[in-house]
């Protein structure tokens, strides 16, 4: 199959079938791809925010509710811990006029809690122990109560708080002389206390509520047949509805308001609502005792993706249509430029057969525009020919070049090699003339000198290099009679690693040239090595005339110094190799004058 599609591209006879074809391939086919899945990405997008937002809505409606009632809550608490309604209550009034004081006294209690709270329309206040005449007192005469209830039914009211909780609402009045009335008000009971001594109870506050008016901060919600608030009861009972003519199956009122005491919280659920897929989301209220429900059909959640998805195919068709044409037209500029480029390369093809001399004085066949990225490409293509022909003479030059390098690099192998066979053939007469002092010489002076070759090697072990540093000193140490003495203290189990060649012999001449330089008794060298970390330490030290403060500082400094007349090649030389492997490695010199110099070199360990 992959063979056949082949054929039937490469069987496109122009460069513009072709370039259509791939056109269609590279950009159509992605554009339906990143079409559709942008489509998809959107969707689910606008649909999280409109859920996300739906349900800040409620949640911003949950917190008015529960702030509201939480105020009302605050209200009857203030009107219970108000000293004059302890008084009343707590005391049994002994004849009808104290009984009418009492009641202006609550009156004005109550009138001045609850006169900014437009949504309390009447109140009630059952004293326990007021007697059968004097028990009751009501706020105003309030057509909803339709007037006093029945002491017998107060009671029933009283136990059932004192029983049950200390407040209770209720969707509809518990009095006879209330049933009957419109379901547009609530009612809420709060059992009073005394706040002091015993805390026992003194009787009740009954609070009649405007529905319309407790939730009015819930208007500000759009609400239409689509979108509806609901407040349930804890047994699914509407207690209010956005809008008000919102109809719901009761079944499954009851089935959220069960909900509800499994998950207080309710993210989001799906579920069919009047036949329509719905999204629900719900909270509690009054501390549980009411939820709080808000209902979003899915065509209002998906409206602007679905208008995004509409527009995203009429985009798709129209960028279809004008890439095609577009793509059509392009083509014919990358054609023409290609035929000229073609006949060039037929040019080309002429004069190759000539000499190559001629070459670069044939003139160009065709003329490209020089702004043209293949008519470019053309101007250049016989100039890159001449080139080659140059740089097939340059590489010849350079082959021949490096031959001669090689043979001068071992001819350069055969003198030193031959030094060194002298030396020992030297060292060899010596010792049959009983010169063992000369021989000694001349064996540490070849010694030193084959460490010194390695074999070309940069890296060499640091008992060699030890032993390479010691023979140096012997030769010294002959060259001056035996006037220093040279201690070596390197420990055993470092000498394995490690480390560039020829770092030890600069400190150790500097130390005979400098440090022992104008000495008339015998001088002491010594050198120590140890591990210290991932770091080895080597301290060369000499008793000599040590180094004065402003030396010492210019030294100090022109060790880091990309250039410095305070130290030799020698000193700069092996710093600047060790930096190589990092800052932390290289040299340090300590002094004092008339005492000693040392001079630490800080290398890495490597074991090869």
């Amino acid at each position: 199959m992959g063979g056949r599609g082949r054929q039937k591209f490469t069987g496109i006879p122009t460069i513009r079938g072709k370039f259509i074809v791939l056109t269609l391939v590279l950009t159509v086919i992605p554009m339906v791809v990143l079409t559709f899945t942008f489509y998809r990405i959107a969707a689910h997008s606008l649909g999280e925010k409109s859920e996300a937002l739906a349900m800040q809505s409620r949640q911003m409606s949950e917190n008015y509710v529960n702030a509201t009632l939480s105020d009302l809550n605050d209200l009857t608490n203030a009107i219970l811990g108000n000293p004059d309604v302890q008084a009343t209550l707590e005391n049994k009034p002994e004849d009808d006029y104290e009984y009418l004081r009492n009641d202006e006294t609550l009156s004005m209690v109550v009138r001045a809690q609850t006169q900014t709270k437009p949504y309390i329309t009447s109140s009630l206040i059952y004293a326990a122990n007021g007697g059968p005449k004097h028990s009751l007192y009501q706020g105003n005469v309030s057509v909803r109560f339709g007037g006093l209830p029945t002491l017998e039914e107060a009671r029933v009211y009283y136990r059932r708080l004192l029983a049950d909780q200390p407040m209770m609402w209720m969707a509809h009045s518990s009095f006879e002389s209330g049933r009957g009335m419109a379901d547009d008000r609530l009612y809420v009971g709060k059992l009073l206390r005394k706040t002091t001594g015993d805390y026992a109870p003194l009787g009740f506050l009954l609070l009649e509520i405007d529905k319309a008016s407790l939730f009015r901060g819930l208007a500000f919600h759009e609400t239409d047949g689509n979108t509806q608030m609901w407040v349930l009861d804890q047994k699914g009972e509407p207690v209010y509805r956005l809008p008000e003519q919102a109809v719901a199956d009761k079944s499954l009122l009851r089935q959220i308001a069960k909900s509800a005491v499994d998950k207080p919280m309710l993210t989001k659920d799906w579920r069919t609502w009047n036949g329509r897929q719905t999204m629900i989301s719900y909270g509690p209220l009054n501390e549980g005792q009411w939820t709080l429900l808000q209902k979003v059909d899915q065509s209002v959640l998906f409206e602007d993706a679905r208008q995004i998805g509409a527009w995203t195919i009429w985009t798709f068709l129209i960028a279809l249509v004008s890439g095609w044409m577009l793509s059509y037209r392009l083509s014919d500029t990358i054609r023409r430029p290609l035929l000229q480029l073609s006949r060039l390369m037929a040019v080309d093809g002429s004069t190759s057969a000539t000499s190559s001399a001629k070459v670069s004085d044939d003139p160009a066949p065709v003329i490209f525009n020089p702004k043209d990225e293949v008519g470019q490409i053309g101007e250049r293509f016989l100039h890159m020919m001449q080139k080659n022909h140059e740089l097939y003479g340059q590489v010849y030059e350079a082959l021949l070049s490096r031959k001669q390098a090689e043979f001068r690099a071992l001819q350069a192998q055969i003198n030193p090699h031959f030094l060194y066979n002298t030396l020992e053939s030297l060292k060899g007469m010596a010792l049959a003339n009983g010169q063992r002092d000369m021989a000694e010489v001349i064996g540490a002076f070849g010694k030193c000198f084959r460490i010194s070759l390695s074999y070309g090697r940069e890296q060499i072990s640091l008992g060699q290099e030890v032993e390479h540093v010691s023979a140096y000193v012997k030769v010294q140490q002959f060259r001056f009679r035996n006037s220093f003495e040279w201690i070596c203290e390197v420990e055993e189990d470092i000498c394995g690693f490690y480390v560039p060649k020829l770092i030890l012999q600069p400190l150790v001449e500097n130390a005979i040239y400098h440090g022992l330089k104008g000495r008339t008794d015998r001088g002491y060298i010594m050198l120590s090595g140890t591990r210290e970390g991932d770091a080895l330490r080597l301290t060369v030290s000499d008793d000599g005339g040590g180094i004065g403060a402003e030396r010492l500082d210019d030294i100090r400094k022109s060790l880091d110094a990309e250039r410095g007349s305070a130290i030799g090649f020698g000193l700069r030389n092996v710093h600047e190799r060790l930096r190589h492997y990092g800052p932390q490695y290289g040299l340090s010199v300590t002094s004092e004058p008339g005492t000693y110099t040392s001079v630490t070199l800080w290398a890495p360990i490597r074991t090869e």
